[in-house]
């Protein structure tokens, strides 16, 4: 329990408050008795309901106290990956540590918060967005190791994105893309454009992830290109649905089988796209020859990641196939992102309403009778 020490200051009497969090020794120091006393109940109160808040944790910097949180974080008990560190680092040094890498713990207060989400949402809503909901997860652990009482981060709908929705390609404008590109990508656009992967999914594809008897397709892991590291190969743990086998149409299986008589190395870790040189293919050099083909088909602001799109609303389109089969094929543990292209089912559905609307107005026209002709 706490208790209270009366002392004589250089400035006079002080009265201090001490107690005990974690078996180390706390000191709280006040002017006025009746202040020391308040706190004093305050702090034995939290004691039994086992709330008490480390009063020096506060003073602990948010940039180290965030780069910490970085490194040693943790998901379903795996660190971060390499990918996710480094975005989390790049939102910290444009975002997060010019507003708050110097300040307190204890000092991040809810109208600091806004204020820098207003600041910065001006600029880009979407990078506030991510930055904020990063703010709140590394101000959530502070609660958690009793560093602050609570979490500043109270802005309603803070961390959701409001990017504008992608342009939808016409399918005719993919198989054009397709054929534009340099040949040894051009299965690269058709497996992206109707079967959903991601780019890095499609640069970490392997020979042995092929089967094409069964004309399938096996995603289980992903090319990523990290600062000072180069380009890396790590399992898909995007989601735990990441890892997936899907079938491909004919024309694509044929166009794969080719591409592999042509470009692949027989070896089962072969790479499937690779340049010139047959080495592993670069992010960037498949964002030049995607600008390349883009130009030759006269196409603007559309980039690689607008085939998954493509994709995903094409297979939406289709009356036969779930919620759960669309998760599937992107995927996605959770129905929220495959939602988003369940709208080209809702388009369908109304264009069939009004189908069904022009039924009933024609049923409801008065009908000429016809003419009564009666034999003579």
């Amino acid at each position: 329990m706490a208790h209270i020490r009366t002392r004589e200051g250089v400035n006079g009497r002080r009265y201090d408050v001490r107690f005990k969090i974690n078996g180390d020794h706390r000191t709280k120091t006040f002017r006025v008795l009746n202040d020391a006393r308040k706190y004093k109940k305050k702090v034995e109160g939290e004691e039994m309901a086992g709330l008490v808040i480390d009063p020096k944790g506060g003073e602990r910097l948010f940039g180290a106290f965030a780069d910490n949180w970085i490194e040693t974080r943790l998901v379903k008990g795996k660190p971060l990956s390499a990918a996710t560190r480094q975005g989390y680092q790049a939102l910290m040094r444009r975002h997060l540590r010019p507003a708050f890498g110097g300040t307190k713990l204890r000092q991040i207060t809810p109208e600091r918060v806004r204020n820098w989400y207003s600041t910065t949402s001006d600029s880009s809503q979407d990078q506030a967005a991510k930055a904020y909901r990063l703010l709140r997860a590394v101000l959530n652990t502070a609660v958690v190791d009793d560093l602050i009482a609570k979490n500043p981060c109270l802005i309603t709908g803070g961390g959701s994105e409001r990017a504008h929705e992608r342009p939808m390609l016409e399918t005719a404008v993919v198989l054009k893309l397709a054929d534009a590109i340099e040949p040894r990508l051009r299965v690269l656009v058709l497996i992206a454009g109707f079967r959903t992967l991601r780019p890095g999914e499609l640069l970490g594809l392997q020979r042995c992830d092929i089967d094409l008897l069964h004309s399938t397709i096996r995603v289980e892991r992903q090319a990523q290109e990290i600062t000072g590291q180069g380009r890396i190969v790590v399992p898909n743990a995007k989601s735990e649905a990441g890892m997936r086998t899907l079938s491909l149409p004919a024309p694509i299986a044929d166009a794969l089988q080719e591409h592999l008589d042509a470009y692949v190395a027989s070896d089962p870790q072969a790479w499937i796209f690779t340049r010139k040189s047959g080495l592993p293919l670069r992010r960037q050099d498949l964002s030049h020859a995607w600008s390349d083909a883009c130009t030759v088909v006269g196409v603007e602001g559309v980039r690689l990641y607008d085939l998954r799109h493509h994709a995903a609303t094409v297979s939406a389109r289709d009356p036969n196939v779930t919620l759960k089969e669309l998760m599937v094929m992107m995927g996605h543990s959770s129905p929220r992102a495959a939602l988003i292209y369940q709208h080209a089912t809702a388009e369908r559905d109304r264009s069939h309403a009004d189908y069904l609307e022009g039924v009933m107005a024609e049923a409801s026209r008065p009908q000429k009778s016809a003419p009564v002709r009666l034999r003579p």
